[in-house]
């Protein structure tokens, strides 16, 4: 079984410029701020309420406390040691919060959009545990595995398996461990029909538009086949939607129309909301998903046999009119993945990689605003600090399971 490589150059162009200006991190001051507060408000042991007698007699003594050398040595002593307490309760407290200090990390990122929003993610919740994080270096995928199997890369949040399996090196996985998926089945590409058409013809699967009534439903162009809105030449899915056409000989009764995918979807969705049938591929995560959505507007449906490991079938898709789905494209789990040496030595980022979750429908929103708005990546920041922000509690339950994995 042949699998189809995502495409990398679509709409908007993933920017690798980063950002030179510095980023101030609010949450370090906060985290510093509620270390003092803490100190402040711990009672030094040898403390105690005081009668008015003991007051009296202490102040009697305060004149020959000042003149006698010894006491004076005792009173440094032990002012010192208190000093040295509270430094030393303030430097566990600060560890405890930041079991990263001290340690930099190097990322990597994928080159396509949508990786943006993930890859800041970890980014920004490394730096809360105290991590020092360099800007996350764009590499494509099989560099990328490459990296993290030599340390030259500590972590890479864009994998997606099993379409990735292929491009790993030999012996990865004595090198690089692959975490549970961070977004399960976010990876997907297969093909959309509108949810009237789908409920009015009863449409399944790709194979249904070899009866004539739903031909000439779908039929954009008058020529008497049904016209599937595709990839242009040049992109992996281009390869794979005409290697389904073949598989089932879908010549006779259908089209693959393979012009630019912006205009081919502009099409699809044009015809949609006149209250046409239409046909169309996409992927996701992706801008796609918002302008169309599955299991309100459109719905998934099966292109079955492409995919012949009964393991790599589609479960729990939003929108599939089957479940689990053969989707035509062995569907992904988002993961992340690391060196090995790395997760070691920091158990903290190892459960933190464990612990995160992202929603494809947030990851979506993030995508479409960098095209809508032209985007560069430092440019998505600000928006994951503000889904960070929105998720406090949850987040921070990530960030505390790391930090006890660190003690």
């Amino acid at each position: 079984m042949r699998l189809f490589v995502w495409p990398t150059t679509r709409g908007h162009l993933f920017r690798n410029q980063r950002a030179n200006e510095e980023v101030i991190d609010t949450a370090e001051y906060t985290r510093r701020d509620r270390t003092e507060r803490l100190v402040r408000r711990t009672p030094p042991a040898t403390v105690q309420r005081k009668s008015h007698d003991q007051t009296t007699r202490e102040d009697r003594n305060m004149t020959g406390i000042a003149n006698h050398p010894g006491k004076k040595l005792k009173t440094l002593a032990l002012t010192s040691a208190i000093a040295l307490g509270l430094a030393a309760a303030s430097g566990s407290l600060h560890a405890e919060e930041q079991p990263g200090a001290g340690v930099t990390v190097q990322p990597a990122v994928a080159s396509w959009t949508s990786a943006v929003p993930v890859s800041w993610v970890f980014v920004e919740l490394l730096e809360e545990l105290g991590y020092n994080v360099q800007n996350p270096i764009s590499l494509s995928n099989p560099v990328a595995y490459l990296a993290i199997s030599e340390g030259d890369a500590h972590y890479w949040p864009n994998g997606w398996f099993p379409l990735h399996e292929p491009q790993l090196p030999d012996n990865f996985h004595d090198a690089g461990t692959i975490f549970d998926p961070l977004c399960p089945a976010c990876g997907i590409q297969g093909y959309l029909v509108d949810a009237a058409s789908v409920e009015r013809y009863g449409i399944t699967n790709i194979t249904d538009f070899q009866q004539d009534e739903v031909r000439a439903a779908f039929d954009a162009t008058g020529d008497g086949k049904a016209d599937l809105f595709g990839c242009p030449p040049g992109w992996g899915c281009h390869e794979g939607i005409n290697a389904m056409f073949e598989k089932f000989e879908l010549d006779e009764y259908m089209n693959h129309v393979d012009a630019g995918y912006a205009a081919n979807f502009a099409e699809a969705l044009s015809r949609i909301q006149a209250g046409d049938s239409a046909l169309y591929y996409t992927w996701g995560p992706s801008a796609w998903l918002l302008a169309l959505t599955p299991g309100e507007d459109v719905m998934w449906i099966n292109a079955p046999g492409i995919v012949e490991d009964e393991a790599e079938r589609a479960e729990g898709v939003p929108g599939a009119v089957t479940d689990p789905i053969e989707m035509g494209f062995v569907a992904a789990d988002i993961q992340v993945v690391a060196n090995n040496d790395f997760l070691a030595d920091n158990p903290a980022a190892a459960e933190l990689f464990r612990q995160v979750s992202l929603p494809i429908e947030w990851i979506s929103e993030v995508d479409a605003a960098m095209g809508e708005q032209d985007l560069s990546d430092p440019m998505v920041r600000p928006l994951v600090q503000e889904w960070i922000a929105a998720n406090r509690d949850t987040v921070d339950g990530w960030l505390e399971a790391a930090r006890a994995a660190a003690q």
